[in-house]
């Protein structure tokens, strides 16, 4: 085998590595969304093809492993992972993108949280990979970007009638998205002429930012799904009998880097169920964890790859 390429495709971007069995970097890509449930089946290959393309500069590589949201029922993966094959002409792999991350992080039991667009919560114990299933607002775990978004305009549309604090927040949005008044914004989120991703990517950042500010009820939409996320990954943990002080990795835009206050109370709210050992330090990037599923599906050594991309920076 030649050249694998490790794609982690999500709710607003899909990145690609493309790496040697030894794990020298050949190149990386990146794109849009690749989430089918969002973007559809066809938006979501090519958002696959254009960023593995980037990635081995248009050539075809020897096989894929393909870690994309949205991806929960066996059909939803044979379906992808055939026209993926035939955009690609190559062996193609397909898992949700929550296994990216699961193979990124070493060790037979871990817990692994992401938090992006959406949230996942899976484990592996003895090696062995479970996750939450996560096809659809019923079934998945709250607290990821779009949960923020929906809460955050409902507050605010609750605080235009008194009946939640005062918040800086309607503001916020009726300047985003050019309307007059409260009743606007109401009326677009019935009748759906705001697009939900749309409102995911602009509605939760603002929420963030207002947070940081010292707006309280956006505090507090960030703490509620903080905390929300917290519960279902804590008792997750615990009811699939994961060892006490497992390490739980975190992953995603929220979790890394993103507003405090979620952070914390995630954290806070998990340590109440689950007694989590401290994060791995040396976990991979979750499109590195991509790159090490291809290769387990192709019968590659793994554990010479796990050592040659450790020098490649997350």
């Amino acid at each position: 085998m030649k050249e694998m390429v490790g794609v982690d495709g999500g709710g607003t971007y899909t990145r690609a590595l493309a790496v040697t069995p030894d794990g020298q970097i050949v190149g990386e890509g990146r794109s849009g969304p690749s989430n089918h449930q969002t973007v559809g089946i066809e938006g979501a290959v090519d958002a696959v093809r254009q960023a593995v393309f980037a990635a081995t500069g248009g050539k075809a590589p020897d096989a894929v492993g393909a870690c994309l949201a949205g991806v929960d029922m066996p059909w939803q993966a044979d379906l992808l992972r055939g026209q993926l094959a035939a955009a690609l002409d190559c062996h193609v792999h397909v898992e949700n993108d929550i296994v990216a991350a699961l193979w990124a992080v070493p060790g037979r039991s871990v817990g692994v949280v992401a938090s992006g667009t959406g949230a996942a919560v899976g484990l592996r114990k003895n090696g062995e990979v479970r996750r939450i299933l996560a096809l659809n607002d019923c079934t998945g775990p709250q607290g990821g970007a779009g949960d923020i978004a929906t809460l955050a305009v409902r507050e605010a549309i609750l605080a235009a009638q008194g009946a939640a604090p005062p918040t800086r927040m309607l503001d916020g949005l009726l300047e985003l998205f050019a309307l007059p008044d409260y009743m606007a914004l109401a009326q677009a989120t019935e009748e759906a002429t705001l697009p939900s991703w749309q409102v995911t990517l602009v509605v939760a950042p603002l929420c963030g930012q207002l947070a940081a500010e010292g707006d309280p009820v956006a505090r507090s939409v960030l703490r509620r799904m903080g905390s929300e996320l917290g519960r279902t990954a804590g008792r997750y943990f615990t009811s699939q009998g994961l060892p006490a002080g497992a390490p739980v990795a975190l992953y995603g835009s929220l979790l890394r880097g993103g507003p405090s206050a979620y952070r914390e109370a995630f954290l806070r709210t998990m340590r109440r169920y689950f007694a989590a050992g401290a994060e791995p330090r040396d976990g991979l990037d979750a499109v590195q964890g991509a790159v090490l599923f291809a290769a387990d599906r192709e019968g590659a050594d793994t554990d010479r790859l796990r050592i040659g991309l450790r020098g490649f920076g997350a």
